[in-house]
């Protein structure tokens, strides 16, 4: 019969991965060397005037998903669990409302909705700043 610890062992052994220390290295392990660190300089950044701006150019063939929010509601999880087939929700904006345009979740425009041929359509009636402000009528796109 073995002795249980040495069993332990040989499994132990089997398990760890194999390695070799750096020392053990054939391949030069004597000429490994450090090197010392020196800072690096950067020269001073300049920095765009006011008047100067990149172009946007560069980002025109860039995709964008746009979607239109025609209204939110806030239920209950066990109100909305009884909805079926065929059942209403109301939204919380009026038929007159404008609707929210969205590029990537941010909020860009305001419009209305509108049909074209068999497919709905957003006419844009004011476009957001940065914050989400309406920045001015844009009936005349």
């Amino acid at each position: 019969m073995s002795d249980p610890s040495s069993a332990a062992a040989d499994v132990e052994e089997k398990a760890s991965p194999s390695y070799t220390p750096a020392e053990n290295l054939s391949a030069g392990a004597d000429q490994i060397g450090v090197q010392e660190a020196n800072p690096v300089e950067f020269p001073e950044a300049q920095t765009r005037s006011s008047n100067q701006s990149l172009s946007l150019d560069r980002f025109a063939d860039v995709q964008v998903e746009l979607s239109v929010e025609i209204g939110r509601v806030s239920m209950p999880i066990g109100e909305l669990m009884k909805l079926g087939q065929g059942a209403v929700v109301k939204l919380d904006r009026d038929i007159v409302s404008p609707v929210n345009v969205m590029a990537q979740g941010v909020l860009i425009a305001s419009g209305e909705v509108v049909v074209i041929e068999d497919r709905y359509a957003i006419r844009i009636t004011s476009i957001h700043g940065p914050k989400g402000q309406a920045s001015g009528d844009a009936r005349g796109m």
